[in-house]
């Protein structure tokens, strides 16, 4: 297990709660600038999913990156339906799942960095 386990596992709870609050705020917040609500919906998805995957849940990739573009439409509908003042916005959502698709870019680039510093180093540092 990485020594950075738990770091990465605070810090995705961390983002969960960030996440959860500012989607399910009674109010949306105010805009700093044009479309910065969208700046900060694909932020906060890049952060949970990366995050959560570098975390090492005992999840599978090919289940925890669809699994979190589900969440991201899920959730973005979810607001709209509980909250009162809030609505679903289709571009929202899309923003979300763009945070979900650089989160796995991301990711990508991790392992890539990773498997050529341990075959360099002759240590397995992915597992």
């Amino acid at each position: 297990m990485s020594k950075y386990h738990y770091l990465w596992t605070w810090l995705f709870l961390i983002f969960c709660g960030v996440l959860l609050y500012s989607l399910f705020r009674p109010a949306p917040p105010p805009d700093v600038f044009a479309n910065s609500d969208k700046v900060g919906h694909v932020l906060i998805f890049f952060a949970v999913s990366l995050s959560g995957r570098l975390s090492k849940f005992a999840i599978p990739d090919w289940l925890h990156w669809p699994l979190w573009a589900f969440l991201a439409m899920a959730l973005e509908y979810l607001q709209g339906a509980v909250r009162p003042l809030r609505i679903f916005s289709i571009e929202d959502a899309y923003a979300n799942v763009a945070g979900v698709l650089l989160g796995l870019l991301g990711w990508l680039v991790i392992r890539l960095y990773l498997a050529r510093f341990s075959k360099e180093a002759g240590t397995n540092v992915l597992e």
